[in-house]
């Protein structure tokens, strides 16, 4: 029964799967402390080894990880990123990670996973950074339909239209996620915080403006809807009245009414048939059931990638684009899919 429940629970949730492929992280010893090798510090040791700029580029993997863990997608919880270096190593990245923001802290903290293997939270025992074990599919769900995107692909699509395409239904409504109560304004003091956390947490048992995740109903307060009863009741009283003065012109227009529904009827009728024979077609679900894609991202400057493990090859822009826009560009499309502001 538990594998059971595994199984539809595994079905149901939705994740965008990102694998940055033929990212470059190695490391160099300069007198006595090792650094990541990149082009800009390392030259001369790139030109002893007879090795090209393009080989040293992981900057490309830092601006990868700052458009995808920046992303609203992420914070919904809904992406999942790994890394495969140049030399066979594949690193998961926990979802709640903050990628540094400057090339220098993080260009030492790759120089501490590939030492340590992994690298801990300060503030709990997740593993932030961790290599794992290859190859990358047995990480994946069983099924997962696998993307490789390259500019040199034979099949160019756009992927507003390849994406629900794929998972056989139109993108999911916008719900707005609200943070804060309306009415409550938050104040600098503790003693302030404190009392508008607690007006937060009686107005979500109330039942007023709640705190909503992406994909629940959304209203507003109690009082908009009060307001709203009261203007229905106004509204039920005038017609009421009205309804008195106007039953004679009722009683004269009777017969013409009649006449107008005999028509009416017939064109439904005409109208409801040819309803009933353009019915939409549901679109085929290309992902085996799952609501997980994995798409790849080719994290260098130039070349190829040469995978094994892809299911299909595809282009989704007629320019070429850098790796950083790639990955903006799919969380932007996977973000509309889902209903994610």
């Amino acid at each position: 029964m538990n594998f059971n429940k595994a199984s539809t629970t595994l079905k149901d949730t939705k994740k965008l799967i990102i694998v940055l492929e033929h990212a470059t992280l190695d490391t160099v010893k300069v007198k006595e402390s090792f650094q990541l090798l990149n082009c800009d510090d390392h030259a001369d040791i790139l030109k002893k080894h007879g090795k090209e700029a393009s080989e040293a580029r992981p900057d490309i993997l830092h601006q990868c990880l700052l458009a995808l863990f920046d992303s609203p997608l992420n914070k919904a919880g809904l992406l999942q990123v790994f890394i495969k270096t140049t030399k066979n190593v594949l690193i998961e990245v926990h979802p709640q990670t903050r990628i540094p923001r400057t090339f220098a802290r993080f260009a030492g903290l790759m120089v501490q996973l590939l030492k340590k293997l992994s690298i801990r939270a300060t503030n709990g025992p997740d593993k932030l950074f961790k290599v794992i074990k290859n190859p990358i599919t047995d990480h994946l769900a069983p099924g997962t339909k696998i993307y490789a995107t390259s500019f040199s692909a034979p099949k160019c699509v756009d992927l507003f239209e390849f994406v629900p395409e794929i998972f056989g239904y139109d993108p999911l409504p916008v719900i707005p996620v609200s943070t804060t109560p309306t009415g409550v304004v938050l104040g600098s003091s503790t003693t302030n915080n404190n009392n508008n956390v607690n007006s937060i947490q009686s107005l979500n048992s109330v039942g007023g403006a709640q705190v909503r995740s992406a994909g629940e109903s959304y209203y507003e307060g109690m009082e908009d809807e009060e307001a709203a009863e009261e203007e229905e009741d106004q509204k039920e009283k005038e017609t009421s009245n009205n309804k008195n003065k106007n039953k004679r012109k009722q009683d004269e227009k009777s017969e013409s009414d009649k006449k107008k529904l005999k028509t009416s009827n017939t064109t439904t009728t005409t109208t409801t048939s040819t309803t009933a024979q353009k019915k939409p077609e549901k679109k085929s679900d290309q992902l085996n059931g799952l609501q997980q894609v994995c798409i790849v991202i080719g994290a260098m400057s130039t070349g190829a990638m040469k995978i094994d493990y892809k299911h299909e090859e595809i282009a989704f822009s007629n320019y070429p684009l850098s790796a950083a826009g790639a990955c903006f560009k799919i969380t932007t499309v996977f973000e509309r899919q889902w209903g994610i502001l």
